[in-house]
């Protein structure tokens, strides 16, 4: 099993170290936080964003594309009364190539990415607390 430490660092606050790297994670202030990083959920929206890109930039060199200047802009909604992410709208950009047929192909590799299918088929989660 893959591991990730996320340590709280003041007010809304977090750090999260996984392999040797850090990412940090914040609210804005008029959430009480002091605005100093992304919040949870722009970090898990755009780990969507770079998982889809991955694939189809991967797709691209497969099919003798070049993905230079391939892009992601990602928009999404809330349903605040369920306190989720109500809906995600992705859109691909891949500049100056005619995809022709490989439009499709392109879409579906992209929607075939590891996050992409872990929405669909939600994991277990589990949490416990741990007392020193």
């Amino acid at each position: 099993m893959n591991n990730m430490e996320v340590k709280f660092t003041g007010k809304k606050g977090f750090r999260i170290k996984v392999r040797d790297h850090e990412i940090e994670t914040d609210l804005p202030a008029e959430m009480g936080g002091e605005d100093n990083a992304p919040t949870p959920t722009e970090l898990f929206i755009a780990s969507i964003g770079a998982c889809m890109g991955i694939y189809a930039a991967s797709y691209m060199r497969t099919a003798k594309l070049n993905p230079e200047g391939l892009s992601l802009s990602l928009e999404w909604e809330y349903d605040r009364s369920r306190k989720k992410v109500q809906r995600i709208d992705a859109v691909i950009t891949v500049p100056n190539q005619d995809l022709g047929e490989r439009k499709e192909a392109l879409l579906l590799a992209a929607e075939k990415c590891l996050l992409h299918n872990t929405l669909h088929e939600c994991p277990e989660m589990t949490a416990r607390i741990k007392e020193n």
